[in-house]
């Protein structure tokens, strides 16, 4: 007979459905640092101990687990490695440790089961069949916000490797619909306050590379591009402008709101 080893214990018991995340989470740790080291310690193999004990024995499931099934395939079809999808997974092996539902998990379950219904994925087929220039638009301009922030990485990524491609319903309402798109697109979108050939100057709230990129007296500059680069910040009059200060040849990028209409100089008498 083959000698167990622990290779073979920690496999066993990771393939055990009923495990809750927090201990599916430590024992994959355990595991990781049995195979770099080729041992544990002491304390680590007593941990190991107690979660192949508690977990010795399949517990008598809670209703509804295996109902979650169908549920699970649709988030990993649609929305993998998602907070949906992990929330799900969680649950159901909640339930087939034996363990009850909160309130406030069934709640959330609730609402998740209302956005992968039969009805929900009709309305994912029309998503796909409506997709235009204008979507395609918004959410380039979100996804380029979000690549300056460091969030939505895995929606950035996939875009970066596919921008032609068609993302799911979710991420476009991720990325989007959320109070920081909202207002970056509202100032890609909207009419220039000063268009292109306008005479301009640097108002109150310019930066000071701005006011460095200025060589003149009254910080005029005339504009030459209008959305000449995605906003980095999400605030109202975050246009981004290109303008050629007056009296310099190098051109700079500065925001709407950092920006007002140049006083025409009063003719002398």
């Amino acid at each position: 007979m083959p000698r167990i080893t622990y290779h073979d214990r920690f496999a066993a018991l990771l393939a055990k459905d009923y495990i809750s995340s927090r201990d599916r989470a430590f024992a994959e740790s355990l595991y990781t640092s049995y195979k770099r080291k080729r041992s544990l310690t002491s304390g680590r193999r007593r941990c190991f101990l107690q979660l192949e004990e508690r977990y010795a024995t399949r517990p008598e499931p809670v209703a509804g687990a295996e109902e979650l099934c169908p549920l699970l395939a649709r988030l990993a079809e649609l929305d993998p490695g998602s907070w949906d999808e992990r929330f799900v997974t969680s649950v159901r092996s909640q339930l087939l440790g034996g363990r009850e539902l909160s309130d406030r998990q069934t709640e959330i379950l609730a609402k998740i089961q209302v956005k992968y219904n039969d009805e929900a994925m009709s309305e994912r087929d029309q998503w796909f069949a409506t997709w235009n220039a204008e979507k395609g638009e918004a959410y380039r301009v979100a996804v380029g916000y979000y690549r300056t922030t460091g969030y939505f990485r895995r929606q950035v990524s996939a875009y970066d490797q596919n921008p032609e491609a068609t993302p799911s319903m979710e991420d476009f309402k991720r990325l989007t619909d959320n109070k920081f798109a909202r207002k970056v697109l509202a100032g890609w979108f909207s009419e220039p306050r000063f268009p292109v050939g306008s005479m301009v100057a640097l108002g109150s709230g310019a930066t000071y590379a701005a006011r460095r990129a200025c060589p003149n007296k009254h910080n005029l500059c005339v504009v030459v591009g209008v959305n000449a680069a995605i906003p980095s910040s999400a605030a109202k009059g975050c246009k981004v402008y290109k303008l050629l200060p007056v009296g310099g040849a190098t051109m700079f990028l500065c925001e709407e709101r950092q920006l007002k209409r140049a006083r025409t100089p009063k003719k002398k008498k």
